[in-house]
């Protein structure tokens, strides 16, 4: 045992966490690449609203079962044997990107890069949650949701000075999150498992032990809450510069300027939400997002729909998601399940997130032209839903060390 801690204490918990964190990175730069792409496939391979739907709901469903697959292995087999292998995949589904030449090769791209990305997720959360000191497990877990905000940012400049090359856009934007995956998969080849996994592997949970009387209360807060926060996010994520362009009526280049202002709003926010979510303040700091997202949806339906409405609508609303969504719900996942089930929570609830959200997403074209407020009311709904859970939900195990959540929660069987 001192063997094993000597060794995790000599790697440092921000290089564990910004490998870790790539996963975020990668999971919503990838996500908004597609959405940024949309435009030029439509043009380029002719596709249907209900094929750019199609697309979209494939990544996002893939992202779902990857996860889900990939959370439970990781707690079976160990994080390292998830995390070393699913980026060589993820690299592989790219390839395809990169060099697509039919609407065929975009959906295997977008499917392999979807499952490869989703495994990661569950798996470098739960390594950096069981890897952070205790005290400042709030900030390592927050700095992936840094990432998180940054993969968009990179990737919405990136396009900005690419958009001007037409249909060779999305293979360079691709061929940056290839370039990046390789050079990850490489450097995390040096990290270890978690103490915790390493003490806890020899014991065996079931999927169905999350719903056992300890944990069914967490669990099903867990999948609802990210549910249905996750419907406006993808949306949000997926199709806001398709908004933007179809009805804002913005060409694809100020389409892109404008869904600029949100993302360092939302960087920053996340960068200052590292320094709060081991303190008392983080329940009403969600309180204070959970109105406001609620709010930026609301006008929608009361101010006149036009781009800069819906500029500002994003901001206000990304800005709020930040104040009570992906952190708090990343953190609940470290500190309200056992070692033995971490993985496979965070990927159940993960992966059901993205799968609803998927069928939602298939019928954003089709509403974005044809209905936008019922889309609006929609948005509503699903965002006063997530918050009134996220409010009520009493989360535990702040600052506690992971063998005492484990004690508490598996009995220290």
């Amino acid at each position: 045992m001192t063997a094993i801690k000597s060794e995790v204490a000599s790697v440092s918990p921000w290089r564990l966490a910004a490998l870790a964190g790539m996963a975020s990175y990668l999971d919503a730069g990838t996500i908004v690449g597609v959405s940024a792409s949309l435009s030029r496939w439509e043009s380029q391979f002719g596709l249907t609203s209900w094929q750019l739907g199609f697309l979209s709901a494939a990544l996002t469903v893939c992202i779902g079962i990857g996860a889900i697959a990939g959370g439970r292995i990781g707690d079976r087999y160990g994080r390292k044997k998830v995390y070393a292998a699913d980026l060589l995949l993820y690299a592989f589904g790219l390839l395809w990107l990169v060099f697509a030449s039919g609407t065929p090769m975009l959906f295997v791209g977008v499917i392999v890069v979807g499952l490869a990305i989703g495994a990661d997720v569950p798996t470098a959360l739960a390594l950096v949650g069981e890897s952070s000191p205790a005290a400042q497990r709030g900030k390592f877990v927050t700095f992936t949701g840094f990432l998180w905000g940054l993969g968009p940012l990179v990737v919405i400049v990136l396009v900005l000075f690419t958009n001007k090359y037409g249909e060779l856009m999305p293979r360079l934007i691709f061929g940056h999150f290839l370039l990046l995956a390789i050079v990850t998969w490489a450097l995390r080849r040096r990290m270890r498992e978690s103490v915790s996994w390493q003490q806890s592997s020899g014991r065996r949970t079931r999927v169905q032990d999350l719903f056992n009387p300890a944990l069914v209360r967490t669990t099903v807060a867990m999948i609802a809450f990210y549910g249905l926060l996750t419907i406006g996010t993808n949306f949000y994520g997926s199709f806001g510069l398709y908004a933007l362009e179809t009805v804002g009526g913005l060409s694809p280049d100020r389409a892109l300027l404008a869904s600029l202002i949100a993302v360092p709003i939302i960087v920053v926010t996340v960068a200052m939400m590292m320094f709060v979510m081991d303190t008392q303040a983080r329940r009403p700091i969600f309180s204070v997002g959970a109105v406001l997202q609620v709010v930026a949806w609301l006008s929608l339906l009361v101010l006149p729909i036009t781009a800069g409405t819906l500029v500002g609508v994003f901001v206000l609303y990304g800005f709020a998601n930040v104040l009570a969504g992906e952190a708090h719900y990343k953190l609940w996942t470290q500190e309200n399940f056992p070692t033995t089930l971490r993985g496979t929570a965070t990927g159940l609830s993960f992966g059901v997130a993205r799968i609803v959200s998927a069928i939602v997403l298939v019928f954003v074209p089709t509403l974005l032209h044809s209905g936008f407020s019922t889309l609006v009311v929609l948005m509503v709904i699903v965002t006063a839903a997530s918050g009134l859970i996220g409010a009520t939900f009493r989360a535990r195990g702040q600052g506690e060390p992971i063998t005492t959540i484990d004690t508490r929660l598996d009995g220290g069987r």
